[in-house]
């Protein structure tokens, strides 16, 4: 079983790592359909505490209303959250023109770059892992 585990860590961190790039990868080829920019009012903060992890940590889920084109898209859940953000403030979004429902952050090509190299760095790890794996075997 041990030897199993050790094998099959390794393989889920390549699998885990690949899809963070081809992730990165698709959202950075997509960036230039976020042509628009629309000021979105927060509706709504819920804060909910996720204990998936070997900590707890307080997550926030920020929705917003916005107007395209007389258009109302109502309580939609914001791509951008924090715990400054209060009801009532407002944020700049981009949305796709064709598709206003599509809304992204300000900074498609920032949070891209970070998901690649995250993707890049775990898989490499998973690699390194699985060699090492392989050579006490």
């Amino acid at each position: 079983m041990k030897k199993i585990t050790r094998l099959l860590f390794p393989i889920i961190a390549v699998v885990l790592g690949i899809i963070a790039i081809v992730s990165g990868v698709h959202k950075m080829a997509t960036k230039d359909l976020y042509d628009s920019t629309v000021t979105a009012t927060i509706v709504d903060v819920q804060e909910e505490w996720d204990n998936t992890g070997e900590d707890s940590e307080l997550v926030y889920h920020v929705y917003i209303d916005y107007e395209v084109d007389g258009v109302k898209y109502e309580h939609v859940e914001s791509p951008e959250s924090d715990s400054t953000m209060q009801v009532g403030d407002t944020i700049e979004l981009l949305y796709q023109s064709k598709d206003p429902s599509k809304i992204s952050g300000k900074n498609i090509t920032g949070n891209s770059v970070i998901m690649i190299v995250i993707g890049v760095v775990i898989a490499i790890g998973g690699i390194i892992a699985e060699i090492k794996a392989f050579i006490r075997r």
